[in-house]
């Protein structure tokens, strides 16, 4: 009985996606931005920024999901096959970047520059690696839309939440 769960489970390693380093490599993004975000966040304003971060977690989980739906791309290559969009991209890398930018960022002008430098990191760099590695396919979509898309988005959420803390300061 020994012998055949140890063949059992090495066969589901062998035939599974852990075997394979993408499977690996989406892992550890699951988990290590959100391990560089503890160590440098903001202490004294964790609340207002990790609340931005899980703005843009929703966010990116939402859309994710409206374009997998669509047809608009797919991920052929995911960490987790029931899910279908790109977990460690919606809720840690995505998130946590634009989390920094909003930390650092303190001016509109340096936000914008933070923005564009992240539209342009994920859309010309992070999924042309992505497409190449075959873990992402655009249907219906291309770099210069989700460049686009991660600007403006970036630029709504920053608004957003200017308006939320300057409500927050005005009622207290």
């Amino acid at each position: 009985m020994k012998n055949n769960y140890y063949d059992y489970i090495n066969s589901w390693i062998i035939q599974s996606t852990m075997a394979d380093l993408r499977w690996w490599l989406l892992f550890l993004s699951l988990f290590f931005p959100w391990v560089i975000w503890w160590k440098i966040v903001d202490r004294t304003r964790v609340f207002e920024i990790l609340s931005y971060g899980l703005f843009w977690s929703v966010m990116a989980t939402w859309l994710d999901l409206l374009g997998t739906t669509n047809h608009l791309w797919r991920y052929p290559f995911k960490l987790l096959d029931q899910i279908p969009s790109l977990l460690p991209a919606d809720i840690a890398v995505i998130p946590v970047l634009y989390m920094l930018n909003y930390q650092f960022a303190r001016t509109w002008k340096s936000f914008i520059i933070g923005a564009i430098f992240l539209a342009f990191l994920f859309s010309y760099v992070l999924e042309p690696i992505f497409t190449t590695f075959r873990m992402l396919e655009f249907m219906n979509w291309s770099h210069s839309i989700s460049f686009i898309a991660f600007f403006f988005l970036g630029i709504v959420t920053k608004g957003i939440f200017q308006c939320i803390v300057k409500y927050k300061k005005d009622i207290s």
